[in-house]
């Protein structure tokens, strides 16, 4: 028997012996991706016709029986199985869909996220996906890029523990995880897409590895290059970061795949590559694995130059080893195929709930007079209003399913359909004075009016709506970044004739991204903010408004007041945002800094509120010695509803070598809470709390005077 069908050995050692066996074009051939059409593919094997068969194939699976035909056409061609791949950060289209991503950073509910990457590589795994692109770790820094949503938020530690727990419950499924996108693909120029980088090393090393290293901590299999730039070469060629540090520094051992069409752009995008040849010397130069989504860099011309000698095969050799290696560790060599029976189990009554539970978790609450939460008798005849009251906002990279609870849907099961009225109002961004009127008729006639307004998503050409066609009005996904964070024109006229009417106002905003909006939010009486709810939105929509649960997420990402107050995220340095001549201006007064406005966020990193009412006491900081810290804060319910509580905890470096940040959170507890509760919650800081990238870029502790800040309690300690 051959040594890589011996399932006593390990991955490596049975990956080794099959590597040995191989031709150079067999090993190109598992260095790439596939995109297919499955039910084309199927009939191409069907008539007999030559099928490209590559190390991964992309696609949809509707058909089991017909993905274990391919599967069995690849096995009986090349003797290697194909690992079936789909995106998947919340969830992926044949399984349940959960709240995008911004939102469950800002719900800081790490055990509920763990479940949900449990039940989703359950679900992918059912089927015969056996690799998700996720967890998205980017770190945003401006939102007028399209991707917003798509990370944790824009906190590094949030980052890092969210990726740890989809990793952890991805892989116990045998499906692998990708951390993307290394790195440093959040902060783009101008918030455009795929635009360069301009981030200095300790930037990078003291925000933007952090949660990679976490990932990689938790063993995630794979990781993705982002498309950028970084003080001029493209990551996808750079030996420094996928090299030096990412394989290097890190200690990753696993895949790298390309980002799709990443390893062409060195050529028609980057032009730092000659054609084919050089594009793809320079990506396995660097250390990338897997092409994908085509061959391009990986095909025909490489594997010449390397039969001429002129690159080293030695080079394939270890990404196709780290390829074979992937698949021996998730099984997919003993066994390739789908678990029919678990198929029903997918969409179960626990994914149902669990989505539910993170929706309710994952919604803001950023303003509110009193009106939230509503009675039936209080509400009396309501008003849907809003391009998103029935095609709701679920997000990028997500396809509306049947199992989509719009919030328009919520609001029908809660009040009836005698109390609902509904008007469309406008689209994303085009609109016209009929469906204005229309909408404005139908609020006259309403006591209480819910506006659904904000972005519509997709990916690449858009995704289809409730009515199966795409939306052709994308504003916010991967490649529709925005110059402009307000409302589109016909949001805004909407808007405008709505809230002249002076009707009792709830505005539930969906996005994608932050808004700019202060001034239109005055005009409300409630203001709720959804990143990108998930299947069940509607349904906990109703439950926030109605008070059967209390909101209690919080943002992930900074909102900030205009175009022009970018950047405005919280981690900054000491001598940003004004904190020299602290003289915010106004035209009535003019000041310094901004002449005529404040450089603060709109709403700031851990802004939210709930309908009870928290008191936070007694912060207390012991230094333990070895540069571990305990720390206890007391968390009382002094309102009337129960609620489970986020506390953040920050720390402020009084003196560092380095300049050290305002702030930055390094610890976060959730903690359920009944009116009347009192709580001590408390915490373990270790080193890593205490750190910064000293002037060698290695990592250091600093010591001295620390400041334990949580909620707007402080306390100082000695490390």
């Amino acid at each position: 028997m051959e040594l890589y069908k011996d399932k006593s050995l390990s991955p490596e050692e049975r990956a080794r012996d099959l590597l040995s066996r191989m031709t150079l074009k067999e090993k190109l051939l598992q260095m790439n991706t596939f995109r297919w059409n499955l039910d084309r593919i199927y009939k191409d094997i069907q008539d007999g016709k030559d099928v490209p068969v590559c190390g991964a194939v992309f696609g949809d699976v509707n058909d089991i029986d017909k993905l274990k035909a391919v599967q069995d056409y690849c096995i009986e061609k090349t003797g290697i199985p194909a690992i079936f791949v789909r995106d998947g950060i919340r969830g992926f289209k044949n399984g349940t869909v959960f709240p995008h991503c911004a939102g469950l950073g800002g719900s800081f509910d790490t055990d509920a996220v763990g479940k949900m990457a449990d039940i989703m590589g359950k679900e992918a795994r059912a089927v015969g996906i056996r690799q998700l692109y996720g967890p998205d770790v980017d770190i945003p820094r401006d939102p007028r890029w399209g991707r917003v949503q798509e990370s944790y938020g824009e906190d590094p530690y949030v980052n890092g523990e969210m990726g740890k727990a989809v990793v952890e419950g991805l892989q116990k499924n045998e499906v692998g995880a990708t951390a993307k996108h290394f790195v440093a693909y959040g902060v783009s120029e101008g918030g455009i897409n795929l635009a360069p980088a301009h981030v200095g090393e300790r930037e990078v090393r003291e925000v933007m590895l952090e949660p990679f290293k976490k990932c990689i901590e938790a063993g995630v299999l794979s990781v993705m290059p982002a498309y950028n730039e970084i003080d001029g070469v493209p990551v996808h060629a750079s030996k420094k970061y996928l090299r030096d540090i990412l394989r290097g520094e890190l200690g990753f051992d696993g895949m790298v795949i390309s980002d799709y069409g990443a390893i062409e752009m060195l050529d028609c995008f980057h032009q730092v590559a000659d054609g084919k040849l050089e594009a793809g010397k320079f990506a396995l130069e660097a250390g990338v694995d897997m092409e994908a989504l085509f061959i391009y860099g990986y095909g025909k011309e490489l594997e010449e130059a390397i039969e001429r000698k002129e690159i080293d095969e030695k080079l394939v050799d270890e990404s196709a080893l780290r390829v074979l290696i992937f698949k021996f560790k998730l099984g997919i060599f003993d066994n390739p195929y789908a678990i029919r029976e678990n198929i029903e189990k997918t969409h179960s009554k626990e994914a149902v709930e669990l989505s539910l539970k993170m929706e309710e978790e994952s919604t803001l609450l950023l303003e509110n007079d009193g009106i939230l939460p509503l009675t039936k008798e209080r509400a009396g005849k309501v008003a849907v209003i809003g391009n998103n009251a029935k095609d709701t906002f679920l997000g990028d990279y997500t396809n509306h399913t049947k199992y989509c609870i719009s919030f328009y849907d919520g609001i029908l099961e809660r009040l009836g359909e005698e109390n609902v009225l509904y008007a469309r109002g406008c689209n994303a961004i085009s609109g016209n004075e009929e469906m204005i009127c229309e909408a404005v008729e139908t609020a006259k006639k309403a006591d209480t009016v819910f506006l659904v307004l904000g972005d519509c998503a997709g990916s690449g050409g858009g995704v289809p709506g409730l009515d199966g066609e795409p939306h052709k009005e994308i504003t916010c996904s991967e490649g529709f970044d925005t110059h402009d964070l307000r409302f589109t024109g016909w949001q805004q006229k909407l808007f405008d004739e709505i809230t002249k009417l002076k009707k009792p106002t709830v505005l539930i905003l969906y996005g994608g991204r932050p808004f700019a909006i202060a001034e239109d939010v005055a005009k409300v009486n409630a203001f709720m903010f959804s990143w990108g709810g998930g299947e069940q939105t509607g349904t906990a929509m109703a439950r926030l408004i109605f008070g059967d649960v209390t909101p209690s997420a919080k943002l992930s990402v900074s909102f900030p007041q205009s175009v022009g107050h970018l950047p405005c995220y919280y981690n900054y340095k000491g001598s940003a945002r004004g904190r020299w001549y602290k003289m915010p201006g106004s035209y009535e007064k003019p000041g310094r800094d901004y002449i005529l406005s404040s450089p603060d966020p709109w709403y700031s990193f851990g802004y939210g509120l709930s309908y009870t009412k928290l008191e936070y006491s007694d912060l207390k900081a012991e230094s333990l010695g070895d540069c571990k810290v305990k720390v206890s804060v007391t968390v009382e319910n002094k309102g009337d509803y129960e609620i489970n509580e986020s506390v953040l905890l920050f720390v402020s470096t009084v003196r560092c070598p380095v300049t050290p940040f305002v702030k930055r959170l390094r610890n976060f507890r959730k903690v359920n809470l009944k009116p009347s509760d009192k709580k001590t919650v408390e915490f373990m800081l270790d080193s890593e709390a205490f750190s910064y990238v000293d002037f060698d870029y290695k990592t250091a502790v600093c010591h001295g005077k620390h400041r334990i800040m949580i909620d707007k309690l402080e306390c100082e300690v000695d490390v």
